[in-house]
């Protein structure tokens, strides 16, 4: 990681560490103060989603109240990046703590946006969900559905890297519906670190992504329609990121299906292209069979 990265994490990591060992122990405040409270806002939660300060004040004020003790909390890094004012991280959340009365451990997987402002880092997007084979751990029901109300004006910057990305994103989703993995493969950064929290794979670096890639292109037989709402959106230096709803129509292992993708993706320049460096995306919970 460069030194820029390096300083963020240990000015980020440790608040990070307290806030969510504070919401644990049922008090918000911690989380409520790392967050931004300038849009655009966003959360993907393992039970929750949201955006919006209005919103998501009370989203959190709301978790905080399932949980009464924690043991502990630990968060492990395994990706970040710094351009600008926009930084991320990739990681898991490990979790000993009481939900509603119930002793309960489990990890997370999560993904998170943030924003430099006046000289301080914030949180602007939170994507969590359980790791793909693990069984979830039961939390109080809340809206998981997609988010509707149009999309926040965005800046310069950022709605010249939406111009640029989101046709070949569409290109590349629409054909790895169909099959050929070779867009995908192109848009993507082959330079570490890459990251991937997907539905059904996940992996890191490119020497274990690409394969992947490959296997997961034959299960689709086509394509029958394919919509992304984008829901949030930066863009600051060398780095950017997209929130958003992917509406599928496909052929998947052999049968038709319609669904729809919570995603977050992260994306940094390259050769003075944007390439996709991080994916992160699931079901809606609503979705998944109980």
């Amino acid at each position: 990681m460069s030194t820029e990265t390096d300083n963020f994490l240990a000015e980020m990591v440790p608040k990070q560490l307290a806030a969510d060992g504070a919401i644990h122990d049922g008090d918000a405040g911690p989380r409520l103060a790392l967050w931004s409270e300038n849009e655009p806002l966003t959360l993907f939660g393992a039970s929750l989603s949201g955006s919006g300060r209005a919103e998501l004040e009370p989203v959190f004020r709301n978790v905080a109240s399932w949980f009464s003790h924690s043991d502990s909390f630990d968060l492990e890094i395994i990706a970040a990046g710094v351009s600008g004012d926009l930084a991320y991280t990739v990681g898991y959340e490990h979790t000993t703590t009481t939900v509603e009365g119930t002793p309960r451990k489990y990890s997370l997987r999560v993904t998170h946006a943030y924003r430099r402002e006046n000289d301080a880092w914030r949180i602007v997007h939170r994507h969590a969900d359980f790791p793909a084979g693990e069984a979830s751990v039961p939390l109080p029901a809340g809206r998981t559905g997609p988010m509707t109300g149009e999309r926040q004006a965005i800046g310069r910057e950022t709605e010249a890297f939406l111009t640029e990305i989101l046709p070949k994103q569409r290109d590349m989703t629409v054909a790895l519906h169909k099959g050929d993995v070779a867009p995908r493969i192109a848009l993507w950064s082959h330079t570490d670190p890459i990251t991937l929290f997907g539905a059904h794979i996940s992996g890191a670096g490119w020497t274990d992504l690409e394969p992947k890639f490959r296997q997961e292109a034959h299960r689709f037989d086509g394509a029958t329609g394919f919509e992304f709402e984008v829901v949030a959106a930066g863009a600051s230096g060398s780095l950017a990121y997209t929130v958003g709803l992917e509406h599928s129509q496909a052929i998947v292992d052999g049968a038709p299906d319609d669904y729809t993708m919570r995603t977050t993706q992260v994306y940094r320049r390259e050769d003075d292209a944007w390439r996709i460096v991080h994916r992160h995306s699931d079901l809606i919970p609503i979705q998944r069979p109980q």
